[in-house]
């Protein structure tokens, strides 16, 4: 299937975020990924980065070993907080992004997180600094280096991320340990999402503790480096949630991180189409990694 195909088949599936319009997302993907890495990648499964059941991540690196000079891609999942998981059986979905990691010179992590509503705000940034902790304690022995860590995350995943920089004070006085963050069609101002029964899940029912648990004034503020990306056919809240997140950013320091407009996608597809042809994201991702690492 060519490109413009593709575009016009996700078009149709429409912006709408439900269990149709995902299901069709990753069935109209799924033949043009593999299900099982190649031979020139090692995986290593379900190691435990916490003592929660789902503290889990899977570690990407070159088969033929320990490369120490490559960074560290860490990749969160969305889910709208309440679901989600880094990889199923039989299934390519989100051990593509590993590949991908590995195939462009980095090593790869893609991480499972607990869930709301049995765990609440801030329990996303509690798992990315554990995750964080483990490879900085536990990285070289597979094969990991945690000085050069980019975390990646898409939707709530997106959203998890923003959060663990902008709310740094959290783990504070220890540093964030990361070179730069890569947000695709997150939340940065709970404040303004329609209502939903996911947002309340994660965030509780008080809204009035809204703006102090979004991320986007203390992002505009931050120096990590970023690279934005929001997608064609997002709905249109989250395409407001990136531009307002840009418009912040340029307000606060006169110009504008990395950004794609990812034509040709959607919410979802802009993770699980990462790296096939016409994607514009994977690139810019790369050329991002390659200039901050």
């Amino acid at each position: 299937m060519n490109f413009a195909d593709f575009r016009k088949q996700l078009a149709a599936i429409g912006r709408e975020i439900n269990m149709d319009t995902l299901a069709a997302t990753r069935n109209l993907i799924l033949p043009m990924v593999s299900v099982t890495p190649g031979a020139d990648i090692k995986v290593q499964r379900d190691v435990q980065y916490g003592p929660d059941e789902r503290q889990r991540l899977d570690i990407f690196t070159p088969a033929g070993g320990f490369d120490p000079h490559r960074p560290v891609l860490l990749f969160v999942h969305g889910g709208g907080f309440i679901a989600g998981d880094k990889h199923a059986e039989g299934s390519p979905f989100y051990s593509n992004i590993g590949q991908w990691a590995v195939r462009n010179g980095c090593n790869g992590i893609t991480i499972t997180y607990r869930l709301a509503p049995k765990h609440q705000w801030p329990s996303g940034i509690e798992d990315l600094r554990a995750a964080v902790d483990f490879i900085r304690q536990q990285g070289t022995s597979y094969g990991i280096d945690a000085s050069r860590v980019f975390l990646i995350g898409q939707s709530a995943g997106a959203a998890h991320v923003a959060s663990y920089v902008a709310h740094a004070g959290l783990y504070a006085p220890r540093p964030h340990g990361v070179k730069g963050i890569i947000l695709l069609s997150g939340i940065y101002n709970f404040a303004i999402m329609p209502p939903s029964p996911m947002e309340p899940a994660y965030l509780g029912t008080d809204r009035s503790v809204y703006p102090a648990r979004s991320s986007l004034q203390a992002l505009a503020h931050s120096d990590v480096p970023m690279l934005l990306s929001l997608t064609e056919f997002d709905p249109p809240q989250f395409q407001r949630q990136t531009l307002d997140l840009l418009s912040a950013i340029q307000i606060a320091k006169g110009d504008l991180p990395m950004f794609v407009y990812a034509i040709g996608q959607n919410h979802l597809s802009v993770a699980l189409y990462l790296g096939l042809p016409g994607d514009l994201v994977a690139p810019q991702l790369k050329a991002f990694i390659d200039l901050h690492s």
